[in-house]
């Protein structure tokens, strides 16, 4: 059963990919959409049509942006669960969601137009992130409770920061804009030069992740039992810890705060394949993309306006969350 599990989460990914071509408010036959697809595979693209331009220059980037963003928090949320042996952690504890959102706000609401809000977005949530390290550093030594406190922390003093950057915006339409931010879009990183520069890192560090996966599974083990292993649990729990951050900050620079991926994706491979870190981290990246696709799917049928998918995914996640939680002893153990 597990081995049919596996094949299904593989081959959702890309099935998700490709049917999503299909949905859309301007309606185009499929046959032609994998016309059109093929052609710009074959680098013979022709967007003299309508149908083309709207392919190859909307749903495409769109869709793959909803992957990419799905990739990033569900392989990140599963190694911090992994690394720190807490099934409650997601990518957001390490205060890069605060720190995002913060940087957003300030260049929506106070900076020139030729500042991209995506810089200065990932410029503060990395920032939020050293901040948590300094602390759970020169605190408990990168302990795992360090880290999660010093994250609580963060996140509420640049929590705090967002609402001064809300309440001195000088417009509404700017205020406006930072909420809209904050609910979470893909549509905001659906443009092809958001997707190379979000692959540029979201791929690389996704790699280093799922080949360094077995050191995961040894930090999972406890300190003690690391250390008897050979391995330095302080430091990579550190190494491990900055590149899950560097992916989150990535995603959410560009799509905003799409909450409960890292969080419920894990959970439901451990469910299906049970908690060998190896496979949870493998195969939350393929489930978890493939839950993004499909919610951001959801978000451009379900009314005539593009819902934020941000707030489908916690209406989605939540209740299901509560069902896995009936059954944490197999979830987590």
């Amino acid at each position: 059963m597990k081995t049919l599990y596996k094949v299904l989460i593989v081959f959702s990914l890309p099935l998700s990919i490709i049917l999503s071509l299909f949905i859309g408010p301007y309606p185009i036959p499929p046959l032609k959409v994998l016309g059109i697809l093929f052609n710009a595979i074959t680098m013979h693209p022709d967007l003299s049509t309508p149908a083309a331009r709207i392919v190859i220059y909307y749903r495409l980037p769109r869709i793959l942006a909803a992957a990419l963003v799905g990739v990033a928090l569900s392989i990140s949320g599963a190694s911090l669960q992994s690394m720190m042996r807490n099934p409650l952690v997601s990518p957001y504890v390490l205060g890069i969601t605060s720190g995002a959102a913060l940087g957003a706000a300030v260049a929506l609401a106070f900076l020139p137009l030729f500042i991209p809000v995506e810089l200065v977005a990932m410029i503060t949530a990395i920032a939020a992130y050293l901040i948590v390290v300094a602390i759970a550093w020169g605190w408990g030594r990168g302990s795992i409770i360090s880290i999660v406190l010093s994250g609580v922390v963060v996140n509420a003093l640049f929590s705090a920061g967002l609402s001064l950057a809300e309440f001195f915006a000088p417009s509404p339409n700017k205020v406006a804009a930072i909420v809209f931010w904050l609910m979470g879009d893909v549509g905001q990183a659906g443009q092809w030069p958001d997707i190379v520069r979000m692959s540029a890192i979201i791929i690389p560090c996704s790699i280093v992740l799922i080949m360094a996966r077995w050191r995961l599974n040894i930090l999972s083990l406890g300190d003690d039992e690391a250390r008897s292993l050979g391995a330095n649990p302080t430091y990579e729990r550190l190494f491990f810890a900055s590149i899950s951050a560097l992916i989150t900050a990535a995603a959410v620079s560009y799509a905003g705060i799409i909450g409960w991926v890292g969080l419920l994706i894990p959970h439901i491979v451990r469910l299906l394949l049970g908690s060998d870190t190896r496979e949870v981290i493998t195969y939350s990246l393929f489930l978890g993309g493939t839950y993004l696709v499909l919610a951001d799917d959801l978000s451009r049928a379900l009314t005539s306006q593009v819902i934020p998918i941000g707030i489908l995914t916690t209406i989605m996640g939540a209740p299901v969350l509560i069902i896995l939680l009936r059954r944490a002893g197999r979830v987590w153990r």
